[in-house]
């Protein structure tokens, strides 16, 4: 990794929805003491509407601004976890953004696994039934090369978000190597 323990301002948690970055970001900052920020959540209570309200009202790309929006506001935050939204990797300046606040950490979840967890939560605004699943495999397809742009890929399949906590902070040195 580019970061010492002593010089990593933020952890920033990539990934397509349904990969766990609000779960593990919230075990992540119990394990280090840093504040957990979901850049989603932070969004919606700025805005005071809902993702799903967002897309239905403004649609998808004023909220893709107010999502760059959001995160150029974070700029100043330090030792803070932030979860991302899944498409905050789609926008070169979110890159930018991102890479001056901090570590991006890709969490890489097998499709299947995405698939059933998206099943499970819904809310989703673009997995809908109207789309079809093919249609968010496609979406997931599409991102991974911006995905693997991270400074640090996980591959997190059976993992419990504690132990992929764990795995982050042993990586980028801010928790003791365990024997």
């Amino acid at each position: 990794m580019q970061n010492h323990p002593d010089t990593l301002r933020n952890i920033l948690l990539i990934g397509f929805m349904g990969s766990g970055k609000t779960t593990v970001g919230k075990a992540l900052a119990d394990l280090t003491g840093w504040r957990f920020i979901d850049l989603d959540q932070y969004l919606c209570e700025a805005a005071g509407r809902t993702i799903p309200e967002i897309f239905a009202s403004s649609g998808e790309q004023a909220f893709r601004q107010m999502e760059t929006d959001t995160l150029r506001s974070l700029q100043a935050v330090e030792r803070c976890i932030i979860a991302t939204g899944g498409g905050v990797v789609g926008r070169e300046e979110n890159w930018l953004l991102m890479r001056s606040m901090g570590s991006t950490v890709f969490l890489d979840v097998p499709w299947d696994d995405l698939r059933a967890r998206i099943q499970a939560q819904g809310g989703r605004p673009l997995a809908d039934e109207k789309r079809g699943w093919d249609y968010v495999e496609a979406l997931l397809r599409g991102r991974l090369p911006l995905y693997a742009e991270a400074d640090l890929r996980l591959r997190c399949g059976n993992q419990n978000p504690e132990e992929i906590a764990r795995k982050i902070g042993r990586v980028l040195g801010l928790t003791a190597q365990e024997n």
